[in-house]
Order: C-alpha cells, then structure tokens, then sequence
C-alpha cells in the first residue's frame, strides 16, 4: 500500500488548517506553513473537535491526537462535524496502530493516511497545482 495519495485524491488546497498534535510536530508545522496554510494547532483530539464546532477548516492533518480520544475517534467526529473537510492522518509505517488507521483511511470519504515524506510530496503537489490554477 502507498503512502503517497495519488494526484486525483488532492485537495484543491490546504488554506486554513487544523493541526492536531499532542508531541512535537514542529516539522509537520513548517511543511504546512511553508505551503502557505493558515495552521490553527491543538494539542489533542478534544480540542480539535472544540474547534472545529467553532470554526470552518479546509483540512484536519492528525499527527497525534492525546490520550483521551485516539485517531480512530477524532476521524469519526470530525467526520460528524464536517463532512466536506480533507482529513490527513501522519502515521508511521511501523506505527502498530497502522493497520486500523490504514482501514479508517480507506473507508472515510476525504481522509488519507501518509507518512512525513508522503505529507511534503502531498503538500508539494496541492502548491503546485494551486500555482497553476492562479
């Protein structure tokens, strides 16, 4: 299975978005900004969902969502909340919870699951893109 989404899955672009993180993603955070995303960033699940009842985001990037609420559950409520919104899960190919994430990435309409490398292809490709249609 390919860690890097194929071309016809990309969002048009990745202007405001929420960054959900409960270690350190400073790396995550630089490829965003560095693409000219607007990052909100939240230390867990709980309060990416706060946020996301409160404002309108283009897409989620779930790098680690805290003890209270996993992945798994975040997606779903996220989901609930907005419906329409891109979902990226950065996961570890060796990250033991992978094969579940795999399973919820393949199955949630807009969510994709890629590793670091996959997330900088992606967001190469969306400024790309975006640079073509402006």
């Amino acid at each position: 299975m390919s860690l890097v989404p194929s071309v016809v899955s990309l969002p048009r672009r990745f202007n405001k978005t929420l960054l959900v993180c409960s270690r350190r993603c400073e790396e995550v955070e630089k490829y965003l900004t560095g693409t000219g995303c607007i990052v909100t960033k939240v230390s867990n699940g709980n309060r990416a969902i706060y946020r996301s009842r409160r404002e309108i985001f283009d897409a989620a990037v779930l790098v680690s969502t805290g003890k209270e609420m996993d992945v798994v559950e975040t997606v779903f409520n996220l989901r609930d909340i907005r419906g329409s919104m891109e979902i990226v899960i950065v996961a570890d190919c060796g990250d033991p919870s992978g094969n579940v994430i795999g399973e919820i990435a393949a199955t949630v309409p807009n969510t994709i699951r890629v590793n670091l490398h996959g997330l900088k292809t992606l967001l190469e490709d969306i400024k790309e893109t975006s640079a073509r249609e402006d």
